[in-house]
């Protein structure tokens, strides 16, 4: 093979890796969270977004990760809802907390609100049982294999915002590749982890006990 095939080999090979890496969103909203408690007490849940560079709005609110480009060049990873990730975190939970007989409000949290703001609010709304989800940290990061690196704390509250049980998890995870096509590999494997992040908060003993 001459240099001049070569280059051209290369040079194509490295747009079509950056178009794949661009525009790319991991769906979050209609994940199926199954919940294994049942109940019919009201609850007041919300999620609450300290991600740093969302805060500092070098990011967005529905930043989710990066997509590399051929040479490792970042690209952001949206939600596909278009909402907040933190919006559709609470959605999905509230969704799976009603299929268990539970009556949920939902509480909206803006990137500038504190975790005692947001907890004052739940009060207000007179529920048995208060949940907070706390983002210090989620994002995927893929090039030819895609890693999760998380930070996720979950806070169940009595009425009076005192706490009764409080799990974090943390990590980085490797989620596999696909060296041809690896955006879509991350379209899959990403959805499929939260799916399994948040179900291992919310199906702890003490988390299924506190709601009751």
């Amino acid at each position: 093979m001459n240099k001049k095939l070569k280059y051209t080999i290369l040079l194509l090979a490295y747009f079509a890796l950056n178009g794949c890496a661009v525009g790319n969103k991991h769906a979050y909203h209609d994940v199926d969270i199954a919940f294994n408690g049942k109940g019919s007490s009201k609850l007041a849940i919300s999620t609450i977004d300290l991600r740093v560079y969302v805060r500092t709005s070098e990011k967005s609110p529905d930043f989710v990760g990066l997509q590399r480009g051929g040479f490792g060049n970042p690209f952001d990873v949206t939600t596909a809802s278009g909402n907040s990730l933190a919006g559709d975190i609470t959605a999905t939970v509230k969704r799976a907390l009603e299929k268990q007989g539970f009556e949920v409000t939902s509480i909206v949290a803006s990137k500038t609100d504190s975790v005692s703001n947001v907890v004052e609010r739940m009060g207000e709304s007179n529920a048995h049982r208060l949940m907070i989800l706390i983002l210090n940290e989620w994002k995927s990061d893929t090039y030819t294999n895609t890693a999760l690196i998380y930070n996720l704390t979950l806070k169940v509250m009595d009425s009076e915002g005192r706490v009764i049980t409080e799990t974090t998890i943390n990590g980085r995870d490797d989620l596999g590749g696909d060296f041809v096509n690896p955006p879509s590999h991350a379209k899959q494997a990403v959805p499929i982890a939260f799916k399994a992040k948040i179900e291992q908060l919310l199906n702890t003993k003490e988390v299924l006990d506190a709601l009751m």
